[in-house]
């Protein structure tokens, strides 16, 4: 069955034959792991609409895992990020402590990431679906044993299971409510599956997705269109700020390094310098993502080309005097070129493009340094 096409989509929605949006995992770590921020936190604005958002409990459970571990994260980094900070400051022993003692004193991970999800679920009205009210398990076997999305069919993993189950529950909940539902995946398992199913349409990128359930004005028509013509002149004060909050992002948890090295290392700062930023102006590049009574949100890219720089100290185990000796430090570099998302929230009533609130949403940037060492190894100062 071929792929439903955004034309048709947007038709279907507008006729009233979907009703109901869904998301899996991906969408949620390709919007950075939020859900008070961001594209993916526009997911409340079903909670006043009359599309459902409706979630699997799998996906659900993935979410709240991949949250309480990025909130984990944040947590250990903000804390050894103020004990440096302390040492430029002049903090005393008796101030650090006391900010360790408020930062000890939040809610656990787990705590943070329930509340967070609770008030996402409650304001975006989600109906979350269990599989014991909508998955047969001779369903599932019956997908396993023939090789069928989301099954591979030259490899089936159990790890799928999930993903089968996640699947066959939005599958029925549209055939119980005699509806159809727009499915928002990059994963290609969840992409076979919608192909050969009459009730789930796949959408690939969220901004796409909820563009499809906008109603635009003139008004906010003239607004895009003045936004697109800004952000095509590369002089213009908004291209200029949203230039400079790409500058001043912190890439840390959005890289992944790889590096072998004979020494034990370990990586202190991620550092990227931006050479060249670039709006790609096509009729799809900005997409309206929601429309409030006094504002309206929109996505767009930018190509962003430019250097990361990983700092790195080293150390060799004295076997003799049994303890790590100090072996320098070092900062490899090296060229990288991604999208960058940009949530954008302009006023409608003034529709003034000075007054905007913006989130940044890069692509993952990976890089692979392959062997590293101390800068005095390779002759730099």
């Amino acid at each position: 069955m071929p792929e439903t096409t955004s034309i048709e989509i947007k038709k279907n929605v507008e006729d009233g034959v979907i009703t109901a949006i869904s998301v899996d995992t991906t969408t949620f770590d390709d919007g950075g792991k939020r859900v008070d921020g961001g594209v993916f936190s526009q997911l409340r604005q079903f909670g006043r609409h009359p599309v459902n958002f409706v979630i699997s409990e799998v996906v659900l459970n993935e979410i709240h895992r991949h949250l309480a571990a990025s909130i984990s994260v944040k947590k250990e980094r903000f804390s050894r990020d103020m004990s440096e900070a302390c040492e430029f400051v002049e903090y005393n022993m008796a101030e650090l402590a006391e900010l360790r003692g408020r930062l000890d004193s939040l809610p656990s991970a787990e705590e943070l990431c329930t509340k967070k999800l609770k008030l996402f679920l409650d304001e975006s009205a989600a109906s979350v679906l269990s599989a014991d009210d909508f998955v047969a398990v001779s369903d599932i076997l019956r997908l396993y044993f023939t090789s069928q999305p989301p099954f591979q069919a030259d490899n089936p993993k159990k790890s799928e299971f999930p993903d089968a189950i996640a699947l066959l529950s939005l599958e029925q909940w549209a055939t119980n409510n005699d509806t159809e539902i727009v499915v928002v995946s990059r994963d290609s398992d969840w992409a076979g599956f919608c192909a050969e199913s009459k009730k789930l349409h796949l959408v690939r990128d969220l901004a796409t997705a909820l563009s499809l359930f906008q109603s635009t004005e003139e008004i906010v028509e003239g607004m895009v269109e003045r936004l697109r013509a800004a952000l095509s002149d590369e002089s213009s004060e908004i291209f200029a700020a949203v230039r400079r909050t790409i500058e001043n992002f912190d890439w840390h948890g959005h890289t992944s390094v790889e590096a072998n090295s004979q020494f034990e290392y370990e990586e202190e700062e991620i550092h990227a310098d931006i050479s060249r930023c670039c709006f790609v102006d096509d009729s799809e590049n900005i997409k309206i993502t929601e429309i409030c009574d006094d504002s309206v949100s929109v996505v767009f890219t930018l190509r962003v080309d430019g250097v990361v720089t990983v700092y790195y100290s080293f150390r060799k185990w004295d076997g003799i005097d049994r303890e790590y000796l100090p072996m320098g430090s070092g900062s490899p570099s090296i060229d990288f070129s991604l999208n960058v998302s940009i949530v954008l929230n302009m006023p409608i009533k003034t529709g003034d493009l000075s007054d905007l609130e913006w989130d940044v949403e890069p692509d993952a940037l990976h890089v692979d340094f392959d062997d590293i060492e101390p800068d005095w190894m390779s002759g730099r100062e």
